[in-house]
Order: structure tokens, then sequence, then C-alpha cells
């Protein structure tokens, strides 16, 4: 559940309560970010529909709206278009909105799945960190020290695991069956000295 949605509706509540303009709300939105989302902007239309206001990458075309469609029909939600904006409506009642630079909801559960399954919020983030843990790991080899040692404790770490996979092991015949002990090991060692240089020239340009 985004912790950012729930940030901004509590922010929201707290000034409705100190009796806060609606007016005023909308225009003094701060920004509240967690786990990838991000939370600037609300919109009072019935209720408040709490959402990201920015570039989103999307084009409100055809394909678009069927997304948004197939998204709405899984989940018993009606869709009515209105100019460049879709609105999600719950029996009569507008429960999202979604537009080319901005989508909100009226609760976090299907703000992040709006995010994720059209805007394609989640997958991105996902891919970020991926690619710093890809990054982490590459700069892991490319340290001298780190890097060496990190290649002796998996060549000990496959030595142990193929002496445990040999004896279920299936090999040609001509291959002894010990020989696993040292084409995994050396298989792996080989591996990950061509990551480590890989990761020394790319640190190096």
């Amino acid at each position: 559940m985004s912790k950012a949605f729930l940030k901004a509706q509590e922010y929201i509540m707290e000034q409705l309560q100190k009796g806060v303009p609606m007016v005023t709300i909308q225009e003094k939105m701060p920004e509240f970010e967690a786990d990838g989302f991000i939370i600037n902007r609300v919109y009072f239309v019935g209720k408040p529909i709490i959402g990201m206001a920015k570039n989103m990458n999307v084009k409100f075309d055809k394909n678009f709206i069927t997304l948004v469609r197939k998204f709405a029909k899984f989940r018993n939600l009606d869709v009515e278009v209105v100019g460049s904006g879709i609105f999600l409506k719950r029996e009569g009642e507008v429960v999202a909105w979604l537009r080319e630079d901005f989508f909100g909801a009226d609760e976090p559960i299907l703000f992040e799945e709006l995010g994720r399954e059209v805007y394609g919020l989640h997958s991105n983030h996902e891919k970020k960190v991926k690619s710093s843990l890809t990054e982490s790991f590459l700069e892991l080899l490319a340290d001298s020290r780190s890097g060496v040692r990190f290649i002796a404790f998996m060549f000990v770490l496959s030595l142990i695991a193929a002496a445990l996979a040999a004896p279920f092991a299936t090999l040609p015949p001509y291959m002894p069956r010990w020989s696993i002990l040292l084409i995994v090991p050396i298989a792996v060692t080989i591996i990950l000295y061509a990551a480590k240089l890989y990761a020394k020239s790319k640190r190096v340009l």
C-alpha cells in the first residue's frame, strides 16, 4: 500500500478538520514521496481524489482508453471519458481520475494499482532497483581486494555444491563423476573473472 498516499490522506484530513478551505488545500498541496510513488495533488470531486501530477509518458489514445476499460472492468468500475480525462466510478461516485499528466484515486490500493498496471510506475521502480543491485555487484567485482575475495568465496562455495550434486548428476559415459568437482568451480571462476574484467573496464571508462 502506498505510504505516500497515506501520508497525503492524513495531511488532507488534518487540514479539513482545521477548517482550511478545500480550494486552499488544493492550491497548497505539498509533495509526499515513498516507494517510487509521489503524491502532490488533490481534487475534491465528492471524495478527495489524491494523486500524482507529472509527465507520465503515456498518450491519451484508444489504446490507453482500452487499457483503462480493462482495468476498470476487472474491478467492477464504470468508465466515463470526458475530454482528455477518464473518470472511474463506483455506483455513480468518482473514485479515480486519469489524464496524461495526472492520476489519482480516493483510496491507496486503487491508486497504487493504477500506478502499477496503467502507468507502469511500479515496474520502472523495480527496474531501477535491479539496475542499482547490478551496479553494486559490478562495483564489488571491480574492487581489487573485495573482488578477489568474492571470487575465491564463490569458488569454494561452488566446489561444495558440486560435491553435493556429484552423486546425482547425469554425465556422459566418458566423463568420470569426479570431473564435476573441477568443471563447476572453474566455470564459475571464469565467469566471475570475466565479469570482474568488464566491471573494471567500465569503471575506467
